[in-house]
């Protein structure tokens, strides 16, 4: 079973997107994990930085100070914080839950996985991107470029709020925002060429998964047939809710 998600993203900033084309909702999880929310703070969350991030992908060099990408925002600061982050699975043993969770999502784990413990504090953003390709994304550099490369067809990658929204938080992928989720929510999205931002503009922290990997048959069945409406629980039991 294919990806569901259309490829690549169309650059319109006025064309309304459905839910389902490029990014959509496939499950909910029910549990409480506030405790590993806790341990995976307690190690020392690593700060990210927008304008540090490594330039690799095709036909991005960064510029000196990052000064043309700052044309038009002057006082921004390069080391900004977009979120705080600890890649759990680096502490074997001590995340059970968030352990269940990668399970349930049925990698192939003969490939390599990224697990991420993300948080965002209050006033961070990661602003207008594409992950992989870092600073304003456009047609051109996408869809006009023949050195854009593509993420592999086989890898995926997961969005999982670890709390329920606050007023002042949002997603955007491409032309879709999302707020008022709840806790266990999981984004599934076209990662390879889909515009999108995170902020946190709310008085509280905003925890979330972040999880990559090689998808297998049944990881692509479950993006393909969960909705906000299809319940599991941290152990992998679905409960369909209508």
């Amino acid at each position: 079973m294919p990806s569901p998600f259309k490829q690549p993203w169309h650059f319109d900033k006025f064309k309304e997107d459905q839910e389902g084309e490029y990014v959509k909702i496939v499950g909910v999880l029910t549990g409480n994990w506030k405790d590993e929310v806790e341990l995976a703070r307690s190690k020392g969350v690593t700060d990210q930085n927008y304008n540090e991030q490594r330039y690799e992908h095709a036909a991005n060099t960064k510029s000196e100070n990052h000064i043309a990408e700052d044309t038009e925002n002057p006082d921004g600061n390069p080391k900004a914080t977009m979120f705080r982050k600890v890649n759990y699975d680096q502490f074997p043993g001590e995340f059970s839950k968030f352990n269940h969770i990668t399970d349930m999502l049925q990698f192939n784990t003969t490939e390599k996985l990224t697990c991420k413990f993300n948080d965002q504090y209050p006033n961070d953003q990661l602003m207008w991107h594409i992950d992989n390709l870092p600073g304003n994304p456009r047609a051109e550099r996408v869809l006009d470029n023949p050195e854009f490369k593509y993420q592999h067809p086989d890898k995926i990658r997961f969005l999982i709020t670890l709390e329920d929204h606050e007023p002042g938080q949002i997603f955007q992928f491409g032309n879709l925002v999302y707020t008022q989720w709840k806790a266990g929510t999981i984004f599934a999205w076209e990662w390879s060429t889909l515009p999108h931002i995170t902020w946190n503009g709310s008085w509280t922290k905003r925890p979330c998964l972040q999880i990559t990997g090689t998808a297998t048959e049944a990881t692509w069945d479950l993006i393909n047939t969960g909705t906000e409406h299809t319940e599991y629980n941290i152990h992998g039991a679905i409960n369909e809710q209508h």
